[in-house]
C-alpha cells in the first residue's frame, strides 16, 4: 500500500491563519471554528485545487470537481499512489481527523505521513464487502505493518458515503465509521503532519471534505 507517492509542490505553502473564538484558523475558508479542546483546525471543502490535489499517472489520476476529490487507479494490481498534503496539525498533542469515503473498491484515509521518509498509517474503508483494515505503510526502508486486517463491520455503509473519523485522545487512537468505533489501540509515533487518501487498484474513489483540528 505503499511505494509511489504523491505531494504537492503547492501544498507545501501553508495557508493564512485566522482567529476565532477559543481557536486558530489554518486554512482558506470560513466554516465554524473547532468545538471546545481544540485550538486549530485545517478544513479542505474541495471547492478549488488551490492546494494542488490533482495529479496524473499512466493508470491512475486524481482531481478536484464538484466539491469532492476524486481518486482513480485503473491499475491491475495498484500504482500505490498517496495524496497528502501538510496540515500543520502537531500530531503529539490531541488530534481529531475527519472526513467522508466512498468508493467502488477500498479507499484510505492517510494520516501522520512526513516527506516521503515515512509513507503514514491508513485506514482502509471498502463499501462493497463492508470492511475496514488499519495499517502502517512504512518507508523505502521500513516493510508495510498490517494492524488490522480487512475486518467486516455493520457500521459501514455498502452504497453511498462513510463519515470517516481517527480520534488522538490521551496516547490512544480511535477509530470511528458513522459514529461508531470499530478500533482503538495504543498511539504509535507519527512522523508528520501529512494527511490525505489512498486507493487500491481497479478503484474509483471519492472525498468529500478533511478536516483536522488540534
Amino acid at each position: 500500500m505503499k511505494l509511489l507517492r504523491f505531494t504537492s509542490l503547492a501544498s507545501a505553502i501553508l495557508v493564512a491563519a485566522f482567529v476565532f473564538t477559543g481557536c486558530t484558523r489554518r486554512d482558506d475558508y470560513y466554516d465554524p471554528p473547532p468545538p471546545t479542546g481544540y485550538q486549530y483546525e485545517f478544513t479542505e471543502e474541495f471547492d478549488n485545487d488551490t492546494r494542488g490535489w490533482a495529479f496524473t499517472t499512466d493508470s491512475s489520476y486524481a482531481l478536484v470537481q464538484s466539491g469532492e476529490y476524486v481518486f482513480v487507479d485503473n491499475s491491475v494490481n495498484g500504482e500505490l499512489n498517496t495524496a497528502v498534503i501538510p496540515t500543520g496539525c502537531d500530531v503529539d498533542r490531541d488530534f481529531l481527523i475527519q472526513t467522508r469515503l466512498e468508493s467502488d473498491n477500498s479507499i484510505a484515509l492517510i494520516f501522520g505521513a512526513y516527506k516521503q521518509q515515512h509513507y503514514g498509517y491508513s485506514f482502509f474503508i471498502d463499501n462493497s464487502y463492508q470492511s475496514f483494515a488499519i495499517y502502517n505503510e512504512g518507508s523505502s526502508s521500513q516493510p508495510l505493518q498490517t494492524i488490522k486486517d480487512f475486518t467486516v463491520n455493520g457500521a459501514i455503509n455498502k452504497t453511498g458515503y462513510n463519515n470517516v473519523e481517527i480520534e488522538q485522545r490521551n496516547g490512544r487512537w480511535y477509530f470511528y465509521i458513522n459514529n461508531t468505533e470499530v478500533h482503538s489501540m495504543q498511539a504509535e509515533y507519527l512522523s508528520g503532519d501529512e494527511m490525505g487518501f489512498m486507493v487500491l487498484g481497479q478503484t474509483k474513489g471519492y472525498a468529500d471534505y478533511l478536516r483536522v483540528k488540534w
